[in-house]
Order: C-alpha cells, then sequence, then structure tokens
C-alpha cells in the first residue's frame, strides 16, 4: 500500500521504504540497511494476511521501533523477532518493510474514515502531542484528545492548522483508492503530515444509513438548536447548552442513547414536570412549563438554560438572577469538561460552609458586593426553608406502598394499573424522591464543607458516612441473614438499569447476581460529633445566618442522606412493577420485551382515556418499528456531551475521559482485574485492564465477554481488534472511573446505548 502511495500523494508524505521478502538472507537484508540507512529505522511486517478486507490482524505481527543502523546485532535481532511473527506462514510470500524514524515528531496518531461501528461518514481523528509515535494505537497516551468530524459538513471551523492539512491529506488517500472506510496511521513535523499506514476498515455485514438521510437529520437538528439557543421570554439567559450529564444525569441514569421505553419513560416519570415541580415547592425558580430532558435525534440530552434557571431562588432580583445564569452559561462554555460536576463547580443551588468563599470569587466576574449579598441572602432563605421542608417528601413517600398494593391487588385491566402505578410513582414517588435528592445533595454539601474548615478529617467524614444505616447496607446484611424468599419479598424488585426493561430484576436472577458471592455481615460503625467539632458547626452556622442548631444539622445530614437512598428504593418499587406489566401486556399481543423496548411509553397510557378503531397490536407494532428504524440513526449519529452551538453537531472534540464504545453488543458480567487475569477463568468475563496494549492480544483467545481499558481511544490497537472479533469494548474511561469500575463484581456494558453501568 505504501509503495503503491509513495509516488501518488501531494498532499502528504511517505517515508522512503526497502522491501525484501521474508525469506530473503538477513545478512544481504543489514548490508542494504547499512547502504540506504544513516539514522535509526523501524523494521515493520508486511504479511499477506495483514489488512485484508476481512480482517485487519492490527498489532498480531512484530515491528520493531527506533533500531541504531550501526548495530548490526540489534538490526538482525530485529529482522528474527519479525520473521519469526510469521509463524508457520511461507516466507516467501511475506514482505519485510524497513524505513527511517521521523524526526522531531509533533503531533500522530490514527484516523478512521467513517465510524467503525456503524460506518457512518465521520473522521474520527485519535491524535496525541509527543515525540511518541506509538501512543494512541498502544493506548499508552495520557493526553490522547479525540475530534470528530462529519465529512459532508459545508462549513467546518476547525482552527487548527494541523487538523486542516491532515483531513486534505486524507481526502487525497480517499480518491486515489476510490475507498471511504479507511484506518490510517500518521504523524506530522511541524512542516508535513507523514502516513505510516493506510488499511481498509472490516466492513463485515455492518448496515449504514443512507448520506441523504443522516444529512438530513444533522440539517434538521441544526435549525432545532439554533430556535432553541434564542432567547426565551419565559426564560433567563441570552443562550442555552445541551449536556448529556447536567442535572438528573440522562447519560448515566438510562444511557446517552436509551431505547425508547426507556428514554420516555424517564422523561414522564421525572424530566418533563416532576422535576420542576419539586424544585419550585423547594423554593427555587418555577420553571414548570419546560421540559428538562431534550431528545436530538435520539440522543439524551439536558437543556442547560432550563436547568440553570431552576437554581435560582426565586426571592432573588431578576436582573441578578438573568446576570447569574449568563455567568453560569459563560463558566461551564469555557469549562465544557465540568459538565458532569455543575453544582460543585459551576452554580450555587445552597448555602454551606464553603458558599462565602466561593461567593466572593463572584467580585472577579463583573458581580459588585451588594450583588453578592442578595444572592447570599436568597440562598440563606431557602436553606433554612429546606431544613424542615424535605420532612413532608419523606412523610408523603410512606403512602407510596399502600397505593402500590391497592393497584396490584385490584380487579383492573392492565392498562389501567400501568396508569395508576404511573400516576401514583410521579406523586408519591419520584416527586418526594426528587425532594429528598435535593435535601441529599446539601447535606452531603455540609458535609464536605466540614472537612474544608477543617472541622472533620477525611477518616471523620468516611467513618460518618459508614455509619448510616441506608438501603445499600441493609442489603448487604439481609442477604447474610434472610432466606432466599424473603430476601427476594423485600428486594427482589431492584434491577439494575432502573428504566430498562431488558434489565432482569433481582428475583428473576438472584443466582447470577448473588449466589457465586460471599458478604460477610457489616461491622456496626458509630461516629459522634465531639464538643469542640459541634462548637465549631455552631460559630459558622451563625456566621452564615443559618437558624439551625448543631445537632439539628447533624440530625438533618443523617436523615437526608438515609431518606434519599430509602426514597429511590420505594419509588423504583412500583416504577419496576411497571416494567413488569408492560412486558406482560406485551405478552398478550405476541410482543417480546426486546421489541417492546422501543415502545413509545406515551403510546401506552393513552390507551387508558382513547379508544383508537385499530387494535392494540398494530397501534404497538406500527409504533415499535417506526422507533426501531430511529434507533438505527440514533446509532450512526455522533454528538459531542455538550452542544454550545449548531456548529457543534458536525465537529468537535470529546471531552476529556469521554469513553469510547466499540460494537453495538450488550453484555453482563463478572469483572476481572488487569492483576488477576493470569489465575482467572477470563471465558465470558469483562476484563479490566489501564491500557488499551497490543501485548494483551492473548485476551483474545480466552473467549473473553468484554473489554474495558482506562486509557486509550476509539483508533487503539484494542479498539481495532474488539471490533474485528466483535467484543463489546469501553476504551479510555479515565483513571478515576477505572478504579470505581475495576474494583466491581459484576459490570453490564451497553454499547448502543453508550451506557456502563455497575451492577454489584
Amino acid at each position: 500500500m505504501l509503495f503503491f502511495l509513495e509516488k501518488k500523494v501531494t498532499k502528504s508524505k511517505i517515508l522512503p521504504l526497502l522491501i525484501f521478502s521474508a525469506d530473503t538472507n538477513i545478512e544481504l537484508i543489514v548490508l542494504k540497511i547499512k547502504q540506504h540507512f544513516k539514522s535509526k529505522i523501524i523494521i515493520r511486517s508486511s504479511s499477506l494476511n495483514e489488512d485484508t478486507e476481512n480482517n485487519s490482524n492490527a498489532g498480531y505481527y512484530e515491528s520493531i521501533l527506533n533500531i541504531n543502523t550501526n548495530d548490526d546485532k540489534s538490526i538482525k535481532n530485529a529482522l528474527n523477532k519479525v520473521i519469526s511473527s510469521y509463524k508457520d506462514e511461507p516466507l516467501n510470500k511475506n514482505e519485510i518493510l524497513i524505513q527511517p524514524m521521523l524526526k522531531d515528531v509533533i503531533l500522530s496518531g490514527v484516523l478512521f474514515t467513517c465510524d467503525i461501528n456503524t460506518l457512518s461518514p465521520y473522521y474520527i481523528i485519535n491524535y496525541d502531542i509527543s515525540e511518541n509515535t506509538s501512543n494512541v494505537t498502544s493506548g499508552k497516551g495520557k493526553n490522547i484528545q479525540t475530534y470528530i468530524e462529519y465529512k459532508f459538513a459545508k462549513k467546518i471551523q476547525r482552527n487548527n492548522i494541523v487538523l486542516d492539512k491532515l483531513i486534505e491529506a486524507v481526502k487525497e488517500l480517499e480518491i486515489l483508492l476510490n475507498n471511504s472506510f479507511l484506518d490510517i496511521e500518521f504523524a506530522y513535523d511541524g512542516y508535513e503530515i507523514y502516513i505510516f499506514q493506510v488499511r481498509s476498515i472490516t466492513k463485515g455485514n455492518k448496515k449504514y444509513i443512507s448520506k441523504q438521510k443522516l444529512e438530513k437529520a444533522l440539517y434538521k437538528l441544526h435549525k432545532k438548536i439554533k430556535k432553541l439557543n434564542a432567547p426565551h421570554p419565559n426564560l433567563l439567559g441570552d443562550k442555552t447548552l445541551f449536556g448529556v450529564m447536567p442535572d438528573w444525569n440522562p447519560a448515566e441514569i438510562i444511557g446517552k442513547k436509551p431505547k425508547t421505553l426507556a428514554l420516555t419513560l424517564y422523561k414522564e416519570l421525572i424530566t418533563d414536570s416532576t422535576w420542576a415541580y419539586q424544585r419550585d415547592n423547594y423554593g427555587y425558580r418555577n420553571l414548570r412549563s419546560h421540559p428538562l430532558l431534550i431528545s436530538l435525534l435520539g440522543v439524551a440530552y439536558i437543556d442547560v438554560r432550563v436547568s440553570f434557571n431552576s437554581f435560582i431562588p426565586k426571592t432573588l432580583n431578576e436582573t441578578i438572577a438573568k446576570k447569574l445564569v449568563n455567568y453560569y452559561l459563560q463558566e461551564l462554555e469555557k469549562n465544557p469538561h465540568n459538565h458532569d460536576k455543575i453544582e460543585f463547580e459551576i452554580i450555587f443551588s445552597c448555602i454551606d460552609f464553603n458558599t462565602n468563599n466561593k461567593l466572593y470569587d463572584l467580585l472577579t466576574k463583573g458581580f459588585n458586593i451588594d450583588e453578592i449579598a442578595d444572592i447570599k441572602n436568597s440562598l440563606t432563605n431557602l436553606t433554612n426553608n429546606i431544613f424542615t421542608l424535605y420532612k413532608k417528601d419523606l412523610k408523603k413517600i410512606t403512602k407510596l406502598e399502600k397505593k402500590h398494593s391497592n393497584i396490584i391487588n385490584s380487579n383492573l385491566e392492565l392498562i389501567d394499573k400501568i396508569y395508576w402505578l404511573n400516576e401514583y410513582c410521579k406523586r408519591y414517588g419520584t416527586l418526594p424522591f426528587a425532594g429528598l435528592a435535593r435535601a441529599g445533595f446539601i447535606a452531603m454539601s455540609f458535609l464536605k464543607s466540614f472537612i474544608s474548615q477543617n472541622i472533620i478529617t477525611s477518616e471523620e467524614y468516611n467513618r460518618f458516612l459508614n455509619s448510616l444505616q441506608t438501603v445499600a447496607k441493609d442489603l448487604s446484611q439481609d442477604l447474610s441473614t434472610m432466606t432466599k424468599k424473603d430476601f427476594l419479598k423485600k428486594y427482589g424488585h431492584l434491577r439494575p438499569g432502573t428504566y430498562d426493561i431488558l434489565s432482569d430484576r433481582y428475583d428473576k436472577k438472584y443466582d447470577f447476581y448473588f449466589e457465586s458471592y460471599r458478604y460477610e455481615k457489616n461491622t456496626q460503625v458509630t461516629f459522634n460529633f465531639n464538643k469542640s467539632q459541634l462548637l465549631l458547626i455552631d460559630y459558622h452556622l451563625k456566621n452564615n445566618g443559618l437558624k439551625i442548631s448543631a445537632e439539628s444539622l447533624i440530625d438533618f445530614i443523617k436523615e437526608a442522606i438515609e431518606a434519599r437512598e430509602f426514597a429511590k428504593f420505594t419509588f423504583t418499587k412500583t416504577l419496576s412493577q411497571i416494567l413488569v406489566f408492560i412486558e406482560e401486556l406485551g405478552g398478550k399481543f405476541f410482543i417480546n420485551k426486546n421489541d417492546i423496548c422501543y415502545l413509545d411509553y406515551k403510546e401506552i397510557l393513552n390507551l387508558y382515556s382513547s379508544l383508537w378503531y385499530e387494535d392494540v397490536s398494530t397501534i404497538f407494532n406500527h409504533n415499535i418499528n417506526q422507533n426501531k428504524d430511529f434507533f438505527e440513526l440514533t446509532k450512526a449519529i455522533k454528538l459531542p456531551d455538550l452542544i454550545t452551538c449548531e456548529q457543534d453537531i458536525y465537529n468537535f472534540l470529546l471531552t476529556k475521559n469521554s469513553p469510547n464504545f466499540i460494537t453495538l453488543n450488550v453484555i453482563e458480567s463478572n469483572i476481572i482485574k488487569e492483576e488477576d487475569i493470569f489465575n482467572k477463568k477470563l471465558e465470558n468475563a469483562i476484563i479490566c485492564i489501564k491500557s488499551a496494549d497490543p501485548g494483551y492480544d492473548f485476551l483474545f483467545t480466552k473467549k473473553i465477554g468484554g473489554l474495558i481499558t482506562s486509557y486509550g481511544g476509539v483508533n487503539s490497537h484494542m479498539a481495532i481488534r474488539c471490533s474485528e472479533l466483535n467484543i463489546p469494548a469501553v476504551i479510555g474511561i479515565g483513571e478515576d472511573e477505572y478504579k470505581k469500575i475495576s474494583n466491581s463484581k459484576v459490570v453490564k456494558i451497553d454499547c448502543k446505548c453508550h451506557m456502563m453501568r455497575t451492577i454489584l
């Protein structure tokens, strides 16, 4: 391939080549190398089994870098390693490729000319600003960037001369090879783009969306975002942003690309109106007519302007409130990596012992002392009210159990039961849960501020949390002491994917979730604040204008955190039963849950108060087929985690640590950490390794079920191999997430929905 392209390319360069048959005398090869090259070289494999239409075998054969041409022994060793990697293949049909090492590399990486999962027309570039040209393919680079661009966008502003040159060079390669499905390794030395490798991407039986359909969808999305970005008479803020994680975290709860039933169920129970009722009840601005979650071509986004408005205390002066919302929006746009932690890094939603310092930072952001004082006063009043408001929600959610039982035990038809469970779940479940979750967040804010103000240590913080009696702790203890029957009676409704009908309940898959594990009864941890700590808390409470004693604040923190978990446990019982009834309803019309997961939830609710001339089966199947077709489009499009303007849908950089989902498969299995891979059975397990290094290729001989890496991009070696072998993988999840996932017992990966969830 490189020999074919060497004299044809004009927008890139290919380093000088020496090519030998693998059965050539090694002494002769060494002689030729010393004649042609004076600096360091790379000796590369070139096998007939590499880069075929069906299999790339990327990384399967040896390539040796940085060989000194004055060291005959090193040259011979490298040649022998490459030749040995051909194993039983006929040497006279394979070749060895020698090139000089490129000097002064500034940037290098890998580019795909399509999405390897869906073959949709995107340039996907992983690059690393480093002299090491193997950082991207090995997955070892810690600062790998991923740039994505829709190939047929009419106007693109990259603001990056290297990307401009690279994409021009790649377009030339596509034309020369008459191939739009290429995997290209490249480097840049400050002057020229150098091409190291060009191979065809294995297409297999993958289906892809037509250019016309994708183009039309993106154009409509472009117009939609432009409209939503305009000023709104009922909203503060000059524009909006859209994020997959701010506020109610849809990417975490239902996935970035959820199936229709999960998406519409989540919207119905929480993000269409319930969320706003709770904020209004707790003293924030009234956003009751504004949906929080916006589905953009099937991708679940939070309308950030709506979210930021909803965190403004309703007593705050309108002019200051508008200024504050615009400040929030500007801060997030400047710091997109904070999109999943807006309440910690961007906004002020309550008072704690750190708030004063954070508020006075606003003096450098265009706010004056009076404005800051007004913001603080409104937050103080709001926080004081929440200290008692949450108790009403705690009382309210206890009513759900009885409402739930009355419906379950009634003689109502299935559709009627679903409708009323839905109504009660909102009124007595998700609404009070939203309030208790807000109280729980404020409780945690206070607790963390205790550390910052040196009231408690980090160790004491952890001991306090461990002393709480949460549902999770109850479950672990009950698993050790209860019979299986009693345990499932209490916990059987739980399912790892709360809104996912395809996620099995504990009572349906008990053996898988629990039988293999042995839980020891937890030792009860106690923690009591001492007198000096309570005096310090009282001092800070008084200093911040908070009308609560230290003892009462501790009680609030304890009760709010425990109540949040209890509320979730309670409302998910009703939610889980709704999904059971939906599955049963589908069965009546011979629709299995693998299909009914594409049904719009409102189609079911509408049947309670409407009668249509077509039968239910026809209505459901028509809707399911439409949504299945639409989901194919959703899978094909690539959108950023944070959309700041309409142009972002055509080209963007992935935010740091945005994981790359490989294949479109789903797996739920046990986790095996890197240090255990040599002493445990790997078959069907999900393997966690730090980097996407070719050295782990042996894993693919073990029939592994899935792969997770801390580092690596969509173009890394392991990503390519997993794609070819159809093994679901999540590549490059980042160090923090990796620590959490690798210490789990069971994890579910849903590559279609771009979702990874800890089960145990």
